[in-house]
């Protein structure tokens, strides 16, 4: 939630892609297809270089009229191709994404970020498979060290999963290979000082084309400040205009947080807060809007002894009115709740109840809806620290109430993204309660209002699965994965859901696409070892449960089920080894003795046969 107002801002992007042998001649060995590109951030923004390969991408998949594939990359190509956002429209636009300023009370979590990385890098597989599945393609970055935390992420998911599609990816790095190595494992580095065919820089902001966007600028025209704030800030580093430069962050900063990019606009935070009392000045309202994204995007960048610090050192002693105060208690409260590593709930109490207060003595100094949907707001957090303590029927009532008094004292149409989101709080308290029916009622209420947000589908479906309503919860897991780019969890419930029906095929479908965006998912594994049991593959089982060991070494379920695997291909050291692993970990188990006794049996060892067994009977007597 984010009681911050809107700052809008930028990334930039110049397509500087080239095919292999740009120079005309290919040498021995080349790749059939090389794309060089640029990944320095103050260059290019978020995605830099990626946006580069999603436009090339883009491109070439139109001119071969595959618009399915084009389709089914949406939510990454609108994201990533700022300069053609405007020809890709966003087909599923949640509330989170529509709405703005005050209506604006919920940011994006870091994961939806991770989702457009995993949908940027299925583009690159869709694209070359489409293009051209038996060439050999190679993405060499240069900037690579100048690459943020996205852009980052991208090429390691790249070269893990591109690996087996013929993509190779080289870094140009400073980093030296075990360096590398524990970055992302799969890329493979250039030495950064070695130039080789690097693409062409992107052409600098000179006086004139700045004078012919300034116009632009000053409308706060959105695209704008997002396609050329990296060129801004450099312009004005290099002409000695620190503090212009500073704004241009400042937008930028901004614009990240809105975006759900928080470690980029966390980078931006020391360059602002250099100028940061000159930029507002005795303005509170300014003052606590760009605290409120700077703490945002430093949180989520895992900084919160800073960002604890910016709210009590550049917000607690400025800030006068009753209504920032509240605001700016609401989100102390949230940092002791959220946000810290231990957290403090008698801090989070105080500090919600501090803004609770506050609230109620703004009345009559501000507009009498803004008082009523702050109260609302605020009485939300409340609702999530009760929630914390065991009190989730007080938790239910203000979540109730909040939404009747906006509805009554506001209208239906008025911060329908905020209502939406106490309908679905509302929906988990009674998921907690045991309450099934009234939480899908509420879930349901939560669609109807925000109908592409995909969690409340992922969610509702679990709860429906657990209630055993497997058919209702698969549709409902289809709508989740189409408003969203991939994310693990939604095709990981979707297979558990389709192996309770027996439909194994599709379930095995599901855990390979969950484990292609996810491969640290031991229990897919040990489900998908179960499944190949049942259908009588036991070869793909035991590879299965030892990939399910390798991840967790301390599954006792994987352990068990691997010696009884083991027992029954007549390979009793194996099993043995693994039941007394098992018991190690898990001693006061019957079960385990005695199944370790009968390995023992099987291979006539009759006293440590017998010891077993009687260890077994004085655990269920201890019992």
């Amino acid at each position: 939630m984010n009681l911050a107002a809107d700052v809008t801002v930028p990334t930039a992007a110049t397509l500087r892609l080239r095919p292999a042998g740009a120079d005309g001649a290919a040498p021995a060995g080349a790749p059939d297809r090389r794309l060089a590109i640029d990944a320095d951030f103050h260059r290019g923004g978020t995605w830099a270089g990626v946006a580069d390969l999603a436009e090339l991408a883009w491109r070439e998949l139109g001119e071969r009229g595959r618009d399915d594939l084009i389709d089914a990359h949406n939510p990454e190509l609108h994201m990533a191709l700022a300069r053609h956002r405007e020809r890709i429209a966003l087909k599923y636009a949640c509330l989170t994404e529509t709405a703005h300023d005050a209506e604006r009370t919920r940011n994006f979590p870091l994961d939806r970020a991770y989702r457009l990385v995993h949908g940027l890098v299925g583009l690159m597989l869709d694209w070359k498979r489409a293009l051209a599945p038996q060439q050999r393609w190679q993405v060499v970055a240069f900037g690579y060290d100048h690459a943020q935390h996205l852009a980052s992420r991208f090429f390691a998911e790249l070269a893990r999963r591109g690996a087996a599609h013929g993509i190779e990816v080289i870094v140009y790095s400073a980093l030296d290979t075990d360096a590398l190595a524990q970055r992302a494992p799969g890329l493979h580095a250039q030495a950064a000082s070695d130039a080789g065919a690097a693409p062409p820089a992107p052409a600098a902001l000179d006086d004139a084309a700045y004078a012919a966007l300034q116009p632009r600028l000053e409308r706060g025209e959105p695209l704008a400040w997002e396609i050329h704030a990296p060129a801004l800030i450099v312009y004005h580093r290099g002409r000695g205009e620190d503090a212009l430069a500073a704004r241009a962050a400042l937008r930028a900063l901004c614009l990240s947080n809105h975006y759900g990019y928080y470690h980029e606009s966390a980078s931006f935070a020391d360059t602002v807060l250099a100028h940061f009392e000159d930029m507002v000045g005795d303005d509170e309202d300014a003052r606590w809007n760009y605290i409120g994204n700077i703490f945002q995007g430093l949180v989520s960048a895992g900084r919160q002894e800073l960002a604890l610090e910016l709210i009590l050192t550049r917000a607690e002693p400025h800030l006068r009115r009753r209504e920032l105060r509240a605001k700016m208690n609401y989100l102390l409260s949230m940092i002791h709740l959220r946000y810290a590593r231990t957290p403090d709930l008698a801090l989070a109490e105080h500090y919600i109840l501090l803004a609770a207060q506050d609230i109620a003595a703004a009345r009559g100094a501000i507009q009498d809806a803004d008082q009523t949907f702050l109260r609302v707001f605020i009485d939300n957090g409340l609702a999530f620290l009760r929630v914390r303590q065991g009190r989730p029927r007080e938790a239910l009532a203000l979540c109730q109430e909040g939404y009747a008094l906006l509805t009554r004292e506001l209208g239906d149409d008025r911060h329908a993204l905020h209502r939406s989101v106490l309908q679905y709080n509302t929906a988990q308290v009674y998921v907690m309660l045991d309450r099934a029916e009234d939480a899908l009622a509420y879930y349901r209420k939560s669609m109807e209002m925000d109908p592409y947000y995909s969690e409340y589908y992922n969610e509702s479906g679990n709860l429906l699965q657990r209630q055993g309503r497997f058919e209702e919860a698969l549709a409902l897991y289809e709508l989740a994965v189409r408003y969203s780019a991939p994310y693990p969890e939604v095709h990981f419930n979707r297979g558990v859901c389709q192996s309770q029906t027996g439909d194994w095929e599709a379930a095995l479908d599901s855990f390979a696409l969950s484990l292609e965006l996810n491969p640290q998912q031991p229990e897919i594994h040990q489900i998908r070892a179960e499944i190949h049991e049942q259908s009588g593959d036991a070869d793909a089982a035991l590879a299965d449960y030892d990939a399910a060991i390798a991840l967790a070494a301390d599954s006792v379920a994987a352990r068990v089920n691997r010696a009884v695997l083991h027992y029954g291909r007549g390979d009793y050291a194996h099993a043995l080894a693994d039941m007394d692993r098992a018991i190690a970990l898990d001693p006061d188990n019957p079960e385990h003795y005695e199944n370790r006794a009968e390995i023992h049996k099987s291979m006539r060892r009759e006293e440590l046969y017998r010891h077993d067994l009687d260890r077994a009977e004085a655990c269920r007597a201890a019992a």
